[in-house]
């Protein structure tokens, strides 16, 4: 009999089957399935704190399940280990954030998630292809490069511009190709704490308040990152391939992680001034669209270390 109820056209379990089998199917539409695919792990993360974490799990892998069958006849399986990887991300963002675990914790233990299964894709591609998993790598960098020098030579450029560009891309190539895995690492780790933040936000409109995760303004990386930071910088500047190398993708990693604590200064700056959300959200596309802005908020995030801005922010709200 609860077999059956969980299969009527009323079961709660059966709408939270059709929400989940709808939100994965989305993810797999070319384009605009990317953004489904990013969002996925937020889905997830909400449900699993409204609903029984267990039902969104089962249910989870009853349409990840569907889906692989599905997919195996149409011989491409691999949409369902992005699937699953980005979901089970946000399960285990759940499952760390109901237990009220730090939140390097939630952020993190869901990143190494996702980048095992990156790993797991550039191996087993590479295997596939029969070439190393970095010359697959080296392939996708170089498609996508040269898509983008075709787009720009439909613009209306100066003929000098267009052969400038397209002379520069063995050099772009290269400079992607070096830089890929902190470009991999940022883009993971932001994506997780974006959708923290915005699944935070939600819940708490919910009633559903998570403290850590509610105190993100408060947020400070470790001390000892400062010295990773200085290990970074100068390891880039060595005259040795490898060595640079290595040191350039943990110098852009450790600059991201104080890109993160400068915007949690810049929050606490907005919360404390109460700022209207229209120039919050002016200021935050600023952010976005303008590096130097970027390069300065990483900068109030590296220097906080010392000079504390958030103290700085309590002592004049005190003095009004």
């Amino acid at each position: 009999m609860a077999k059956l109820n969980l299969l009527s056209p009323h079961s709660p379990f059966l709408r939270l089957l059709l929400i989940i089998a709808l939100f994965l199917a989305a993810s797999l539409i070319p384009f605009i399935g990317l953004l489904f695919l990013i969002t996925l792990p937020l889905a997830l993360f909400v449900l699993c704190l409204l609903i029984d974490q267990m039902k969104v799990l089962v249910a989870f892998l009853i349409i990840l399940c569907a889906m692989l069958i599905l997919l195996s006849f149409m011989h491409t399986v691999l949409p369902v280990f992005a699937l699953a990887a980005t979901g089970l991300a946000g399960i285990l963002m759940a499952q760390t954030a109901r237990k009220n675990y730090s939140i390097e914790i939630v952020i993190l233990l869901p990143a190494f998630v996702i980048l095992g299964a990156v790993v797991f894709y550039f191996i087993y591609g590479g295997m596939q292809l029969s070439m190393s998993p970095w010359q697959l790598l080296e392939k996708h960098i170089t498609e996508a490069v040269e898509s983008n020098i075709q787009i720009y030579s439909r613009l209306p450029l100066n003929p000098e511009e267009i052969n400038a560009i397209k002379n520069s891309k063995p050099t772009v190539i290269q400079f992607f190709i070096k830089i890929s895995p902190a470009i991999c690492i940022i883009s993971i780790l932001f994506m997780i704490w974006i959708n923290a933040l915005m699944g935070s936000k939600l819940l708490h409109k919910r009633g559903v308040v998570l403290p850590n995760l509610s105190a993100l303004s408060e947020w400070r990386a470790p001390h000892w990152l400062v010295w990773i930071f200085i290990a970074g910088g100068g390891l880039s500047f060595l005259s040795q391939t490898h060595i640079s190398f290595l040191g350039i993708n943990i110098f852009l990693v450790a600059s991201f992680v104080y890109l993160l604590q400068g915007l949690a200064i810049v929050s606490f700056f907005f919360q404390s001034k109460d700022i209207s959300i229209f120039f919050r959200c002016l200021f935050y596309f600023l952010i976005a669209i303008q590096q130097i802005v970027m390069i300065a908020i990483a900068a109030v995030g590296f220097f906080d270390i010392w000079i504390d801005f958030r103290k700085h922010f309590r002592k004049d709200q005190a003095t009004h």
